[in-house]
């Protein structure tokens, strides 16, 4: 099967690229920075300039500008989509897989008593990088219609990488080097939402077996089970068999934080909560039970 993927020198997308050509499939990767003949890379342009013979069965849109979105830079992660959806017509591909996020429902919650967040949830995105991908999403609802092409929209909260670069991955540096890592007592409380990039790479791999896209869905792409702060680092410890130094800090310090605001989005980004449903994706793809 000829694959389009872009993102692919990204932490999520290099891992996929490897996956998807181990599975046996043609990967044309498609950039907005460089181009490599013997890589199979190109740029954008070069999709409009050359003589492809390459058609493409689906296009995997993982690339994005930046999760740390500024205002001015909304528009520049819609015009990439548009790039896409422009290489579709030249790639003769209907089918496309986009990753969006669970940022398109909000941000991270204080409140336990939420109900479960499923696909129906009511967008109303706070950050930049949020309201750039609702509209992205928009966008592929207004163009699959005109254009005639399918999509798949996949809504991701963070993914477990351990990489420097990744905000996840730098929280496990502090566990890695045994460094002492401030923390609250509701940090053994809170649950959040996350996913194993297995359970990516097994969503992928079923799709592509089917060869078919539900018919412009939306899916939470997450793991089943929430996972703390506190616990998180704790689990990941115990796969480096190496115990967290994790120091708790008295709960009046935590509650005078919160009085500042600049600090009390902080310490929702860090101890709030987020918690989503991925019944639609258990039932759409039979999920096996350790997802």
């Amino acid at each position: 099967m000829n694959i389009a993927l872009t993102g692919s020198s990204g932490l999520i997308g290099s891992k996929l690229l490897v996956d998807l050509k181990n599975m046996g499939h043609e990967v044309l990767c498609i950039s907005s920075s460089h181009s490599s003949s013997q890589d199979n890379i190109l740029l954008y342009e070069e999709l409009q300039s050359k003589n492809l013979k390459f058609n493409a069965d689906f296009i995997i849109h993982l690339a994005s500008i930046n999760s740390n979105l500024k205002e001015s830079e909304i528009s520049l992660e819609v015009d990439l989509l548009n790039k896409v959806i422009n290489s579709m017509e030249i790639l003769n591909c209907k089918k496309i897989i986009f990753f969006s996020t669970i940022k398109v429902y909000g941000e991270n919650s204080f409140d336990s008593n939420l109900n479960l967040i499923d696909e129906s949830f009511p967008q109303s995105p706070q950050c930049f990088y949020g309201i750039a991908k609702s509209q992205c999403e928009e966008i592929l609802e207004k163009f699959s219609y005109e254009m005639k092409f399918n999509y798949l929209i996949l809504r991701m909260p963070p993914v477990l990488i351990n990489h420097p670069k990744s905000n996840i991955g730098k929280l496990f540096q502090f566990v890695e080097r045994g460094l002492p890592i401030p923390s609250f007592r509701i940090g053994d409380l809170n649950r959040r939402s996350f996913l194993k990039y297995d359970l990516l790479a097994y969503v992928v791999k079923a799709i592509l077996t089917m060869g078919e896209i539900p018919s412009n869905k939306v899916f939470n792409l997450c793991d089943t089970e929430f996972i703390s702060t506190n616990d998180l680092l704790k689990r990941f410890g115990k796969n480096i068999n190496k115990k967290p130094r994790i120091i708790y800090l008295p709960n009046f310090l935590f509650e005078a934080m919160l009085r500042v605001n600049i600090l009390q989005l902080i310490l929702c980004k860090l101890f709030g909560n987020f918690q989503l449903s991925n019944a639609n994706l258990k039932e759409a793809f039979k999920l096996p039970k350790h997802f």
